[in-house]
């Protein structure tokens, strides 16, 4: 297809010492990927869009350290 994939994450992060232990749970929904040229591959289709979850999370937690 030519369009942009929607990824939908759901993101743990939990206790190291004790993993049933959830410290912090982000859910983002059809997050969307760059698409760049005239490659239409799935492959890079979705991995672009957790390429966007991961960028949108480091914006948020930099924003959060740095407040």
């Amino acid at each position: 297809m030519k369009q942009e994939a929607k990824v939908t994450t759901n993101l743990k992060f939990v206790d190291s010492t004790d993993k049933s232990k959830v410290l912090l749970e982000i859910n983002s929904e059809e997050a969307p990927g760059d698409q760049w040229g005239n490659t239409f591959s799935n492959e890079t289709r979705i991995g672009e869009g957790y390429a966007k979850t991961a960028k949108t999370l480091s914006k948020m937690i930099i924003k959060k350290a740095f407040k």
